[in-house]
């Protein structure tokens, strides 16, 4: 605090993630209870869907080329998926939906948003986390041939996805259509996401058009990570931090519009 009791810049930043907190474990426990396995559902919800789609694929699918099987494609690529589909779905409307703690002074529109996308990033993170050593010891994938470039990869995924969410709250909260086709936006957006086939099986020219997509570029350069130079990787990292860094300047600034249509409407 100054000398005129006023609150400091961090003061506020430090009200905020004391708020943000707050509210991420009252969304935790009002989602996976206390009874059971509880919070563990976190991770053990998602983690069963992965290995559910690692299954029907390894049964339906000869392989991929360069020695590629689909489970460890799909060990590798899914989690990736579960970050701005899953943080999609729990955001849009989550402002509507917890209108009643607006009340309280200190918390803000947004942080309701934030709470909710750091549940579900930390939820997908946790996943990956806790399968894929799993899956190195069991022999479905193997060491990352460049940690490194893997983890820059995961961490542009989530950027991208963090964006995107943003966006889509943003969206749903100013046109009702949006929230209510949000679920078909992010069906019509799976086979453009990079974890059900390899770029390097997509022929020119449209190769290059789904290169303007950021997200494949994330996951690309994330795939190049693991995998290493033996298998082709396409992506352009100045082209996709560029794109991201617009859709988070995007996303927040059509948040920002739809909060002040909601506090116009409170």
């Amino acid at each position: 605090m100054r000398a005129d009791n006023s609150p400091t810049f961090w003061d506020q930043l430090r009200l905020q993630g004391r708020i943000i907190w707050a509210l991420t474990l009252r969304e935790t426990v009002t989602r996976f209870g206390r009874e059971g396995l509880g919070m563990l559902w976190m991770i053990a919800e998602p983690a069963l869907f992965v290995v559910g789609v690692m299954i029907i694929f390894s049964l339906i699918d000869a392989g991929y080329p360069y020695g590629i099987s689909p489970a460890e494609w799909l060990a590798v690529s899914y989690p990736t998926l579960l970050f701005w589909r899953n943080g999609t779905g729990r955001v849009t409307g989550a402002i509507e939906q917890n209108r009643s703690l607006l009340h309280h002074q200190p918390i803000r529109p947004m942080d309701i948003i934030y709470a909710r996308i750091l549940l579900e990033f930390a939820s997908a993170m946790a996943v990956f986390m806790f399968l894929f050593p799993i899956f190195i010891v069991v022999g479905i994938c193997h060491l990352p041939s460049n940690l490194l470039i893997m983890a820059v990869g995961y961490l542009l995924v989530i950027w991208f996805s963090f964006g995107f969410v943003l966006i889509m709250a943003g969206l749903a909260e100013l046109s009702e259509s949006i929230e209510r086709t949000s679920h078909i936006i992010l069906y019509l957006m799976l086979p453009f996401c990079g974890v059900f086939f390899p770029t390097f099986l997509v022929p020119e020219p449209y190769r290059s058009y789904l290169l303007y997509f950021p997200l494949i570029d994330a996951v690309d350069y994330f795939h190049h990570g693991y995998l290493g130079p033996s298998v082709p990787s396409y992506y352009h990292l100045g082209y996709t931090v560029l794109a991201l860094l617009g859709m988070t300047l995007f996303g927040l600034a059509i948040s920002g519009v739809a909060i002040g249509k909601v506090k116009a409407s409170t």
